[in-house]
């Protein structure tokens, strides 16, 4: 691959490499670089972001195309990235678009595993700053992942992964999902238990738990160790207030009114819209904002200013999202020596 030297000597690696010295690349009138390590498709993506071509790719008549670039390089390109510290902002619009294709569901399709992609999809688009991505990853996960939510690594380099406390935040979101679902399911039972004082309120009771039962969306605890949140929201479809029984009209004189004549359909619908609507996705800005200080910042002013209520949750952030993403994204920091700062540094 040509390359201009002027930019490569932008990277320190390379510009000890070409300046005056005993090493062969810097002899006149050398004009190849052999890099023996490096993937070579990730180093050509590398070299294409750093001489703004990687654009070209779309229409390139060598073998590495937008089509056929895998994974594995997009993994081993963060890695080289690091290697040589090139600045990965370059690279991040095409690398989202690349993620976008990728995600289509013809080519999502020939993979064994449903999540699989989005598992190992979680580091390049954090690593490449790919906000929209990310959050479309992290939602999918969130919403479809079965059991402890994990990240996956496809290549042979175990360097390379998120920040512990992301997984961490995926597995509090789909928790919460959980308890968001088992309120709304069964507040209106809890309700009725507690000042309930009509003759089909135990009938009532049962009726609705044996439905929920039917569908196999009760009991809950039980459910969620096998299945996803979207398996249960679509689930909840199938719920028939029809198919619950009630006292015969001559045992209910109808003469005051009967929480049990509620529409338990309304009910678990919004339980449905409620916990389907809830959950936007991981933001990278919110994470940044959390676990980086500005130049010249203090990690205590920085710490409270982040929870300070703001008329949008998604201010100044590149996706829109609402509450919870904004509590869910964030990262915190590595503490502080002592529990109150300089406490440590006095004693």
């Amino acid at each position: 691959m040509l390359v201009n030297r002027d930019s490569l000597a932008s990277l320190p690696y390379f510009a000890a490499m070409l300046r005056p010295n005993t090493w062969s690349e810097s002899q006149p009138g050398t004009r190849t670089i052999t890099v023996h390590e490096d993937h070579p498709v990730a180093m050509e993506l590398l070299l294409r972001g750093l001489h703004d071509t990687l654009p070209d790719l779309s229409a390139s008549t060598t073998s590495t195309t937008l089509t056929n670039v895998t994974i594995k390089d997009i993994w081993y390109t963060v890695l080289l990235s690091d290697k040589y510290l090139l600045d990965r902002d370059p690279l991040s619009a095409w690398v989202s678009s690349w993620t976008q294709a990728e995600l289509k569901e013809p080519r999502q399709s020939q993979r064994g595993d449903k999540l699989q992609l989005e598992q190992e999809l979680l580091f390049p688009a954090y690593a490449f700053d790919c906000a929209k991505e990310f959050q479309i990853v992290t939602r999918k996960l969130v919403y479809h992942g079965k059991g402890h939510l994990v990240e996956r690594n496809p290549v042979e380099v175990r360097q390379l992964h998120l920040p512990a406390r992301v997984c961490q935040q995926l597995n509090a979101s789909r928790g919460r999902l959980r308890t968001i679902l088992h309120t709304s399911l069964f507040e209106a039972v809890a309700s009725l238990v507690s000042i309930g004082d009509c003759p089909c309120k135990e009938l009532a009771v049962f009726e609705y738990l044996r439905e929920l039962k039917r569908i196999e969306v009760w009991p809950l605890e039980d459910v969620m160790k096998d299945a996803s949140i979207s398996d249960i929201l679509e689930r909840l479809d199938d719920f028939d207030q029809k198919n619950m029984r009630r006292l015969k009209d001559e045992e209910f004189d109808g003469s005051r009114f009967c929480a049990c004549s509620r529409s338990w359909a309304v009910v678990v619908n919004q339980a449905k819209k409620r916990v389907a609507e809830y959950f936007d996705g991981l933001c990278l800005d919110c994470m940044d904002k959390t676990k980086n200080l500005g130049e010249g910042g203090d990690q205590d002013d920085d710490y409270w200013h982040y929870w300070k209520r703001y008329s949008r949750y998604d201010s100044k952030c590149r996706i829109m999202h609402g509450q919870p993403t904004w509590y869910f994204s964030f990262m915190g920091r590595r503490e502080k020596g002592g529990l109150v700062a300089g406490l440590e540094d006095e004693k």
